[in-house]
C-alpha cells in the first residue's frame, strides 16, 4: 500500500500524455478513463448535484486537453485534473450562492422549500452530518469534505486548492472542532 501523497509512476499515463502532446488525441482517452470517476466524485463533493458534477468533469477534461501543452512532463496527471475540476466547481458554487440569495429574497416565506425532504431525510443522522458540513465556512467545508469524505491526503488537497499543507491542516482542524461541537449529541457526548 502506498503512503498518502506518494506518487507511483504510471508508464501508460506518461505515454498517453506524451502522445497527446504530440498530436494523437486518441491517447487522451486513457487519462479520461483512468480519472473520470474520481473527477466526477470531486465535483459532486463540491456542487452536490450529479448532473452538474458530470458536466463539470467533462469541462475539466476539455480544459486539460486544451492546455496539455502546458502540462509539465513527469508530473502526475491526477492532481492537475483535480485542481481544474475543483476550481470549476467552486465557480459554480459561488454563482449559485449569488443566484440563491437573489431568489430567496424574492420568494415569500411560505414558498421556500429545501431539498432536505428528498430521500436523504430518511436518515436523520446523515442529514445532521450534511447540515453540519454545510454550516462550515466555505474553505473549511471544502477541506473537510475532500479529506473526510473523498479521502484525499493533505498534500492532494493543498495542490487542488492551491494552498500550503499547513493551511489545509488548519482548516481541517477548525472544521473537525466545529463538527464535533455540532454533532456531540449524535456521537454521545462532548469533545475537548
Amino acid at each position: 500500500m502506498k503512503a498518502a501523497g506518494a506518487h507511483e509512476e504510471d508508464p501508460l499515463e506518461t505515454a498517453a500524455i506524451a502522445e497527446t502532446k504530440n498530436g494523437r488525441p486518441e491517447a487522451y482517452e486513457y487519462l479520461v478513463s483512468k480519472y473520470l470517476k474520481r473527477v466526477i466524485s470531486v465535483a459532486w463533493g463540491i456542487v452536490r448535484n450529479a448532473d452538474d458534477a458530470e458536466d463539470l468533469a467533462q469541462e475539466a477534461f476539455v480544459r486539460a486537453y486544451e492546455n496539455i501543452a502546458r502540462f509539465r512532463t513527469g508530473d502526475p496527471f491526477g492532481p492537475w485534473i483535480y485542481r481544474i475540476v475543483t476550481n470549476l466547481s467552486l465557480d459554480v458554487v459561488k454563482h449559485r450562492s449569488r443566484v440563491r440569495q437573489e431568489a430567496l429574497s424574492d420568494m415569500e416565506e411560505g414558498e421556500r422549500r429545501d431539498r432536505a425532504d428528498l430521500p436523504a431525510k430518511t436518515n436523520e443522522i446523515a442529514a445532521r452530518i450534511e447540515s453540519a458540513l454545510q454550516s462550515l465556512p466555505e474553505m473549511q467545508r471544502l477541506v473537510a469534505r475532500m479529506h473526510l469524505v473523498e479521502e484525499f491526503s493533505h498534500t492532494e488537497i493543498a495542490g487542488m486548492l492551491n494552498l500550503n499543507e499547513g493551511t489545509v491542516r488548519s482548516h481541517l482542524s477548525l472544521a473537525r472542532r466545529k463538527l464535533r461541537e455540532q454533532l456531540a449529541d449524535v456521537y454521545g457526548g462532548s469533545y475537548e
